[in-house]
């Protein structure tokens, strides 16, 4: 690494007592990271198999994760247990050369905070995607999968599937190093009204937005915030991205 180079670590507390680590480099680091995202973002186009992220990814938002999911009865969401942290080296060696991760890597994780650490975190998620699609397909080609970062959404018809998908899913993570964050999963049924999905509430026939972001748009009025005033709009007018032709 260039002796330029420097961050620091905050350390945030989370919900559960423990902390979460985002490194903040420095102003001349920074540049240099972003200046590597477009050859890690050709990296992951030109090797992604299953386009069922939309984190981070052009065209796709929250918005089209959770429309994926209109059509089915039940969805299940699970989490991956401390994610950035658990994402191996040797899974992103088989796709980043050693001379790129030198610069994106720290202490063999995948630093929160980074700009090159949303894409990398994508690529690492290539193979389990895949895996994850593959396996399911074989089993009933009608539950759908998308993901969003770490979150991971199936939705389906028969509520005998869960326990297939979360047995696949497991024997999936367990091959990559990943565990299931248990207290994130959760299995909703719609007719006991609407899913939510990565803050997107999901009925049979279209997406729409929850009670708490209008309630965190209320809040933004009242405090006169206008920044979260104009993002909360966009969230709860629920847009899908500009498209590109063909896409969707």
């Amino acid at each position: 690494m260039n002796d330029n180079f420097s961050y620091q670590i905050a350390r945030i507390s989370k919900n559960n007592g423990k902390y979460r680590k985002i490194y903040m480099p420095n102003e001349a680091y920074k540049a240099h990271l972003r200046q590597l995202i477009p050859q890690l973002q050709q990296i992951y186009h030109q090797n992604v198999i299953f386009e069922s992220d939309h984190a981070f990814v052009p065209h796709r938002n929250c918005v089209t994760n959770a429309s994926i999911h209109i059509e089915h009865r039940y969805v299940l969401t699970i989490d991956i247990e401390e994610f950035f942290d658990s994402v191996s080296y040797r899974v992103l060696n088989k796709y980043i050369p050693i001379f790129l991760l030198e610069d994106i890597i720290v202490d063999n994780k995948v630093p929160q905070g980074f700009p090159t650490s949303p894409i990398t975190a994508n690529i690492a998620m290539i193979d389990i995607d895949k895996l994850i699609i593959e396996s399911l397909e074989r089993r009933n080609p009608n539950i759908k999968y998308s993901r969003y970062a770490d979150d991971l959404t199936f939705s389906f018809s028969n509520i005998k599937e869960k326990d297939l998908i979360f047995a696949e899913v497991i024997k999936v993570f367990r091959g990559f190093g990943l565990k299931v964050n248990s207290k994130k999963t959760k299995l909703q049924d719609k007719n006991n009204g609407r899913a939510i999905i990565t803050g997107v509430g999901v009925c049979y026939h279209t997406v729409h937005p929850t009670r708490k972001s209008l309630k965190k748009l209320r809040a933004a009025a009242h405090q006169q915030n206008e920044n979260s005033i104009i993002g909360l709009q966009e969230w709860i007018l629920c847009k899908y991205p500009k498209l590109k032709m063909g896409y969707r």
